[in-house]
């Protein structure tokens, strides 16, 4: 079949046809990609580097920030570097507080060695337990300017001290304070020390503080004059005034020496030239006198009678021949205290002891019961033979040292005792039945024996 051929009316309908659909397609609207505003572009950005951000720090903070300061608390002295102590700032700042380790005053103490370092002398002491944080104790060394200057030695240290003032103390400066210490009257050296070492503010070594009272260098002996003629290895027993004085807790002032210098200064300043001229008119040597004095402030109880139970037993001594007493001083405290040095230097002779040889550490010595109830008569006390010479119910004359350190009173008593009158005996009384301290006198050994039925019937229900 044959295709009729279009007209050419036909051809030009489709033609134009052609050219409307093409108009109308080229003048639709035309759809373009949406475009990103500039401010959605931002938020964006900033969100996704926030985001980043808070995941680097919490890494940071959770896994390597805590590696980073285990890693400063092995090594110290890294703390000296700037970066380093900025991020103990940052993360631990508490690490570097110049806080002491604990509340509970003990006192310590601590060795250094020789060759030992800033880091090493750190970690003894935060095995001691007298700091909290090695890195602290080395950032006050730092902060102090004493890098690699601490030096050898022993020291006594409190937990209760902040790390700078350890770092002070290690190097011997002074903190700027200072601590008053009583000593009371009658106590013997033992006990002195025992009154220092309670005070939880001084630092000096107490192992030295014994040792010097105890046995004195001749060149400290002879810093003081009214040492001049103290017997050879005496201790400084009777030359320690019982005062209250101030000390300064740390520094040059502070160490063992320079306790001791202050405290027979102070007694130097006590002896006035009065007490010295009554002693020398009494026939007494100002040793005689100090170890009398150290009897009197055993025994005295009541002021007045001071000067006399000095003139008791200064009586009984310079009169050895007398039928009556024969020299002997029947003094209870020489007693007490030869039993009681027995018991702390079983093997030891106190005119020779140091620290060394006693039975219990320095530390211990106020727990102490230095003066023991006598449990049987005088007579019947035992000594050691290297402390018979305290046994003065059994060998005339005086004990060959003090037995206490006796008062600026006591002292004077001895010096002002009036011989004259010739008193012998006394014995403790209780006037109406009540024991307040006072004594019966007598100068004959019937007139003594009658005090003593009298004071036995007045004390009976005491």
């Amino acid at each position: 079949m044959t295709r009729r051929p279009a007209s050419p009316w036909e051809s030009e309908e489709h033609r134009n046809a052609r050219i409307r659909q093409l108009r109308e397609h080229r003048e639709a609207p035309v759809r373009r990609r949406r475009r990103i505003q500039p401010l959605f572009l931002v938020a964006w950005l900033a969100g996704t580097i926030a985001l980043v951000g808070l995941l680097l720090v919490l890494g940071f903070n959770n896994l390597f920030a805590p590696r980073v300061m285990e890693w400063v608390e092995e090594n110290p002295r890294a703390i000296e570097h700037g970066i380093v102590e900025d991020f103990v700032q940052w993360y631990r700042p508490e690490v570097l507080s110049d806080e002491p380790a604990s509340e509970t005053a003990q006192r310590i103490t601590v060795t250094i060695e020789s060759g030992a370092t800033d880091t090493s002398i750190g970690a003894q002491l935060a095995e001691l337990g007298l700091i909290r944080s090695e890195v602290a104790f080395q950032y006050a060394v730092i902060k102090a300017g004493r890098e690699g200057t601490l030096p050898e030695g022993s020291y006594d240290l409190f937990a209760t001290m902040r790390p700078s003032q350890i770092v002070a103390a290690l190097q011997g400066q002074a903190f700027g304070e200072v601590t008053s210490v009583t000593i009371l009257e009658g106590l013997r050296l033992e006990e002195v020390v025992a009154v220092f070492a309670a005070d939880t503010s001084m630092i000096m070594t107490m192992e030295d503080f014994a040792a010097l009272l105890q046995a004195p260098p001749a060149d400290l002996l002879n810093e003081f004059e009214f040492l001049a003629d103290l017997p050879a290895g005496r201790s400084l027993e009777g030359y320690i005034v019982p005062e209250t004085l101030e000390y300064e807790i740390s520094g040059e002032n502070a160490t063992a020496l320079q306790v001791v210098r202050k405290l027979l200064t102070q007694f130097g300043t006590q002896l006035t030239p009065e007490i010295q001229a009554g002693i020398a008119a009494q026939g007494l040597t100002l040793d005689e006198a100090v170890i009398i004095a150290s009897l009197v402030e055993r025994e005295a109880v009541i002021d007045e009678e001071r000067p006399m139970i000095a003139a008791v037993y200064t009586n009984r001594y310079l009169q050895p021949n007398n039928e009556q007493t024969v020299g002997l001083l029947n003094a209870d405290p020489t007693l007490q205290y030869g039993l009681s040095t027995a018991e702390l230097r079983p093997e030891g002779h106190p005119l020779l002891a140091g620290t060394e040889g006693a039975s219990l550490p320095v530390d211990e010595w106020g727990s102490v019961e230095w003066w023991p109830q006598l449990q049987v008569g005088g007579g019947e006390v035992q000594l050691p033979d290297f402390l018979g010479g305290f046994q003065t119910y059994a060998l005339p004359g005086l004990p060959p040292m003090p037995i206490a350190a006796p008062r600026t009173g006591s002292l004077a008593a001895v010096a002002t005792a009036p011989l004259g009158e010739g008193f012998l005996f006394f014995v403790a009384g209780c006037p109406g039945g009540v024991r307040d301290g006072s004594h019966y006198f007598s100068k004959t050994n019937g007139e003594h024996e009658a005090f003593v039925a009298q004071a036995s019937a007045e004390c009976a229900g005491q």
